[in-house]
C-alpha cells in the first residue's frame, strides 16, 4: 500500500486504507517502492489483482536491480466493490473488491539499495490489472 504510482496509474482513493491501484492503460504505467536488500536471496512473488476477461493477456513484469519475474495475466478476476451495501451515508474512504493472488514466480533479490518496480510490458486490452498487493516471500 506503501507504493509511489506513475505512468498514469492511480491511487482508487487518496486514502491508503483499502484503497488499490486501477488505471494501468499503458506501459508507461507501474508501482515502485524504495526497496534495501540487506541479505541477497530468491523471492517468491505473488500479486493481489483483479482483471475482467475483456482484457486478459497482459505480460507484467516486477524487477529489481537487473533481476525480474514476469507472467501473463491468465485468469479473469472482475468482482464488484463491496462496503457500500453498509454504509448509512458514502464514505470518503475506498471501497474494495474481491482480489485474488496470483504468482509470478521467482525473484532474484541482490543485496543492495534499489527500486522495486512493477510495470506491464505488454498490454493488449483496455487497461492491464488493478492491483491490491504485492507479497515477497523469501524462499
Amino acid at each position: 500500500r506503501d507504493a509511489l504510482p506513475v505512468g498514469g496509474v492511480e491511487r482508487s482513493n487518496r486514502f491508503p486504507n483499502s484503497s488499490y491501484f486501477l488505471d494501468w492503460t499503458t506501459p508507461k504505467g507501474a508501482l515502485t517502492w524504495d526497496v534495501e536488500v540487506g541479505e541477497p536471496g530468491e523471492f517468491d512473488v505473488e500479486v493481489d489483482y483483479a482483471c475482467p476477461e475483456k482484457d486478459l493477456g497482459a505480460t507484467v513484469e516486477l524487477s529489481f536491480l537487473g533481476n525480474s519475474a514476469s507472467a501473463t495475466v491468465t485468469e479473469a478476476n472482475d468482482p464488484p466493490l463491496i462496503g457500500a451495501e453498509h454504509d448509512r451515508t458514502p464514505r470518503a474512504e475506498s471501497y474494495t473488491k474481491d482480489f485474488q493472488p496470483m504468482s509470478m514466480g521467482v525473484l532474484k533479490m541482490d543485496k543492495g539499495r534499489g527500486k522495486l518496480t512493477l510495470r506491464a510490458t505488454e498490454i493488449p486490452g483496455s487497461q492491464a490489472w488493478e492491483v491490491s498487493a504485492v507479497r515477497l516471500r523469501r524462499r
